[in-house]
């Protein structure tokens, strides 16, 4: 009788590199799990499939054409090192961030759609913007975020570890809008590469 491999979250073991759909099980449960197994599967059979790219496997990272095309980073109720700055006092937690290098070759057809809120209304600002945050350092150079223009809206301090927007806890009507957003991205990228 052989002894399955046990995910033990946030800490690779050696030769034990989990893949997300293990990772996604082990930390998450109901909606959280299957929204997060239904976009796993999504970005595997669009050829954008999901590596672990650190020795934690909280964050996972799908790339394509040989650049991040997404960020996905998974907490549960035992992730104490990072749960108190990210998960806001949910037991579980996932979120999505999708880099979307292109972004000015389809920004017109976004706006089009209406789906610039899905990234409007999940902008990712630094924590030490307006002095008031938790979590890193803020005497780095970069405390206090950066400016940006979204879809010709200006946003004022954005951190500048992420590229702008980071949706928390997806529902499915979110993942239907991230996944078009990263079909549009790839195909962006198709005819630059």
């Amino acid at each position: 009788m052989s002894e399955e491999k046990k995910v033990i979250p946030y800490k690779v073991q050696k030769g034990n590199r989990p893949k997300i759909e293990e990772v996604i099980s082990a930390c998450l449960s109901g909606d959280l799990k299957d929204t997060a197994l239904d976009f796993a599967i999504f970005m595997r059979e669009n050829k954008m499939p999901f590596k672990l790219k650190s020795s934690s496997t909280r964050m996972q990272v799908a790339e394509y054409k040989s650049e991040h095309i997404c960020h996905v980073f998974i907490y549960a109720e035992d992730d104490w090192q990072y749960g108190d700055q990210h998960n806001q006092g949910d037991p579980q937690y996932w979120s999505v961030t999708p880099i979307l290098n292109n972004i000015n070759k389809y920004e017109e057809l976004l706006m089009n759609q209406e789906m610039q809120n899905i990234l409007w209304n999940n902008i990712n600002y630094c924590r030490h913007y307006n002095g008031n945050g938790i979590g890193c350092n803020p005497n780095k150079g970069c405390a206090g975020g950066r400016d940006l223009t979204l879809l010709g809206k200006k946003f004022n301090g954005i951190a500048y570890c992420y590229p702008h927007s980071r949706i928390k806890n997806p529902n499915a009507t979110a993942i239907a809008n991230i996944k078009k957003l990263l079909e549009l991205e790839q195909k962006a990228r198709k005819y630059i590469y």
